[in-house]
C-alpha cells in the first residue's frame, strides 16, 4: 500500500519516539483517509509540554493529507513546498499574531475578529485540506541551535514567532463560543488543531466537541494497526457491518494462526487508549466504557469455549445495539 511509505519514511524516523500512540494512530488513519474508508476529523486537541512538536505533528498531518504524491519526506509537489515554507494558502496559523483581519489590532488575545475571519474564509470553497492550528504566540528571534527538529523534517526555519500552549488568558471563552458553530459544521476537508498543556485549558464545551491526544513520550504502546484497519468504522458499528466486521476478525485469526482471546485483548487495549485520549468527551467515553464491557464478556465466552462464531457476531452485535 504506498500511503503506508508515509509510516517508514517520515512518522517513524522522528515521531515514534515522541509520540508513539499518537504516530502509530495517525499512521494508520491516514491511509484509511487516502482510502476513502474513514474521514479525517474535525477537531483535534494535542495536549502535553512540547509544543513545538505538538505544531510540527499538526503540520506534517496537513503536508500528508495534501500532498499531492505519495507523502513522502522528500516530496517536491506544490503542496509539501508551500507547507514546510509556511506559506500554504489553507495550513493556517491562529494565534495573537496569526490570521489577523484589517481592523483587529489585538496583540494579547486571539480575538472575536478572528473567529469572524475564519467563518468567513470558510464560506468560501477550497481544493485543499484545510487546516486551523491555535497556539500563543508572541515575536522571537531563534538561536542557531533552537527549531532542530523543523530542520530534521525539512521545514523552513525560518520563522519569527513563539508556539506557545494555548490558556484561557490567550484564548478566552468569548473567542472559543464565537467558534463554536465552524467547529461544529465545517465544511468537509477542514480540520481544527489547539495545542495546549492540558485540555483543562479550552473552554469545556470546546473541548466535547474535540478527539484529544496526549502528545507525551510513551515507551511502551500496542500496535494496532491491522485492529483499526478493520474496525475503521468505530464508534459508528452499526446493523450494516457488524457481520462483514465479524467474518473479518475470524479471518484474521485463522490466516494467521492467532489465538482469539489475545485479539480480543488487543480490541480491549485499543478501546483502553482511545478512552484515555477522549477522556473529557462524555458521550464517547460512555460509548467506549460500554463496549469495554461487551469485549470482556466476550472474552468470557471464549474461556467457556463457545464457537468462534457466535463469540464475534454477539460482540458485534451489541456494540451496534449499544448493549
Amino acid at each position: 500500500m504506498k500511503w503506508l511509505l508515509w509510516e517508514i519514511k517520515v512518522l517513524y524516523s522522528y515521531f515514534s519516539n515522541k509520540f508513539p500512540f499518537a504516530f502509530n494512530y495517525f499512521s494508520n488513519l491516514l491511509s484509511l483517509v487516502k482510502e476513502n474508508k474513514r474521514d479525517f476529523p474535525q477537531a483535534l486537541i494535542f495536549e502535553g509540554a512540547d509544543t513545538e512538536n505538538q505544531y510540527l505533528f499538526a503540520l506534517e498531518l496537513a503536508r500528508i493529507l495534501n500532498c499531492q504524491k505519495e507523502g513522502d519526506i522528500n516530496c517536491d509537489c506544490i503542496n509539501c513546498r508551500w507547507i514546510k515554507s509556511h506559506s500554504h494558502p489553507c495550513v493556517n496559523n491562529v494565534s495573537q499574531i496569526h490570521f489577523k483581519g484589517e481592523n483587529d489590532e489585538t496583540k494579547s488575545v486571539i480575538s472575536v475578529k478572528q473567529a469572524a475571519e475564519i467563518e468567513k474564509s470558510l464560506s468560501l470553497s477550497s481544493d485543499y485540506h484545510r487546516f486551523f492550528i491555535f497556539f500563543s504566540s508572541r515575536e522571537k528571534i531563534y538561536d542557531e541551535n533552537e527549531l532542530s527538529g523543523f530542520k530534521m523534517l525539512s521545514y523552513s526555519k525560518d520563522i519569527n514567532y513563539s508556539i506557545e500552549p494555548l490558556n484561557y488568558q490567550t484564548f478566552n471563552p468569548a473567542t472559543l463560543n464565537a467558534l463554536l458553530k465552524s467547529i461544529e459544521e465545517p465544511p468537509k476537508r477542514t480540520t481544527f488543531v489547539f495545542l495546549t498543556k492540558s485540555r483543562e485549558d479550552i473552554l469545556a464545551t470546546i473541548v466535547s466537541r474535540c478527539q484529544v491526544f496526549k502528545l507525551s513520550g510513551e515507551k511502551n504502546y500496542v500496535s494496532y494497526s491491522n485492529i483499526l484497519n478493520m474496525i475503521s468504522a468505530y464508534p459508528n458499528i452499526n446493523y450494516q457491518n457488524c457481520f462483514d466486521l465479524s467474518d473479518s476478525f475470524q479471518k484474521y485469526i485463522k490466516d494467521n494462526n492467532f489465538e482469539t482471546e489475545k485479539v480480543l485483548n488487543e480490541i480491549l487495549e485499543y478501546l483502553a487508549d482511545l478512552l484515555k485520549q477522549n477522556i473529557s468527551n462524555s458521550t464517547l467515553v460512555l460509548k467506549i466504557n460500554n463496549d469495554i464491557k461487551i469485549v470482556n464478556e466476550a472474552i468470557k465466552y471464549k474461556r467457556a469455549n463457545m464457537q468462534e462464531k457466535i463469540i464475534f457476531d454477539t460482540m458485534f452485535l451489541k456494540i451496534a445495539r449499544g448493549y
